[in-house]
């Protein structure tokens, strides 16, 4: 079963604004609903919204994602781990940690990332977007 690794923005906009996400995102994400595939979401994506939220930069809040998820069986948080922290040190080009360790999780569970970010794709890693 294909599996793909959320990045923070991917997975808010999925959960809050569909319509901003790229056509392929999309129906990644429509696959991932349906159960025809997985996603990982980084526990640094939680922190990520905790701090968007904090910051009054995003209304919905990671309790209000963890409750949204936790009732579809394709969704589950990734911790971090050995593995990823592995992946995390062969990365150095990649400055902002957050990234880093999304790229890692991508890299260490051989997933595909849903990201608009462009500069993540550089890394080496398969994007999903437009």
């Amino acid at each position: 079963m294909p599996s793909l690794v959320a990045d923070t923005h991917a997975l808010v906009w999925h959960l809050t604004d569909p319509r901003r996400l790229g056509a392929a995102a999309r129906r990644a994400f429509e696959s991932v609903d349906a159960g025809r595939a997985v996603c990982h979401v980084p526990a640094v994506a939680l922190v990520e919204i905790w701090l968007l939220h904090e910051r009054g930069r995003l209304g919905v809040s990671p309790v209000q994602i963890l409750e949204t998820l936790t009732g579809h069986p394709a969704y589950g948080v990734l911790p971090f781990d050995a593995d990823q922290a592995i992946e995390f040190g062969a990365l150095p080009a990649i400055r902002d940690p957050m990234d880093r360790m999304i790229v890692a999780a991508v890299r260490a569970t051989g997933s595909r990332l849903v990201s608009a970010d462009r500069a993540l794709a550089a890394a080496g890693v398969d994007t999903v977007w437009d």
